[in-house]
């Protein structure tokens, strides 16, 4: 049985691996990159087999205008749909012309990468849903994450990543005003001689963005 549990953002601070109200990270931070202060969005609806991994940010003034994930198809044997989640990062605030970048946390080896997806020129991502498959048993194949759309600058406007039908989406979990996607981390099952499900669920970051 699924059970909603509502929407959940949390106001966090990295730091030893320590959890706090909104602050500044130390030298802790996951990628010390720069990017200090910033905002977790985090899903009501994924699975939870697997370890996290790194948490990667857009290096600093840059912000995540579109993504793409990585998916095993529907007709593998042991499908594991989700292997990974990938932004594009660019600078929208001074209009300086610096080189698109990406960024990925842990990243499974089955499947393809199905496609960027970007939001119109000007816009950033500024929020997220995922489809994700609960438990099937003993006898059923798993897939746990299924697809990701992304929200662009806190409008209706979405972006569907490509992903397998399976399961059920989570509630939307976005920025607040004034902030954009800038970085995530995505929880990921090793591979094992079993069922293999891949990606499990995906933590995103905001960071404060005055020109939207």
């Amino acid at each position: 049985m699924r059970i909603d549990l509502g929407i959940t953002l949390l106001f966090c601070l990295v730091a030893g691996g320590a959890r706090d109200v909104l602050g500044k990270a130390t030298g802790e931070t996951a990628t010390g990159n720069g990017r200090e202060t910033y905002i977790t969005l985090v899903l009501d609806w994924a699975m939870n087999w697997g370890a996290w991994g790194q948490a990667e940010y857009c290096p600093p003034g840059t912000f995540a205008t579109a993504f793409e994930i990585k998916v095993e198809s529907e007709d593998a044997t042991d499908d594991t749909s989700m292997n990974g989640i990938r932004l594009y990062c660019n600078n929208l605030i001074d209009n300086k012309q610096t080189k698109e970048l990406t960024v990925s946390s842990t990243v499974q080896k089955w499947g393809d990468w199905m496609g960027k997806r970007e939001c119109p020129s000007g816009q950033v991502l500024t929020g997220l849903r995922m489809k994700s498959e609960e438990d099937q048993g003993n006898f059923v194949d798993d897939t746990a994450a299924n697809d990701l759309d992304m929200q662009c600058s806190h409008s209706t406007f979405t972006l569907n990543g490509g992903g397998n039908h399976w399961g059920y989406w989570s509630t939307w979990a976005s920025c607040p005003e004034g902030w954009a996607i800038c970085g995530l981390e995505t929880r990921v099952e090793s591979e094992s001689a079993g069922d293999d499900t891949a990606l499990n669920d995906v933590r995103m970051y905001c960071c404060a963005f005055t020109a939207i």
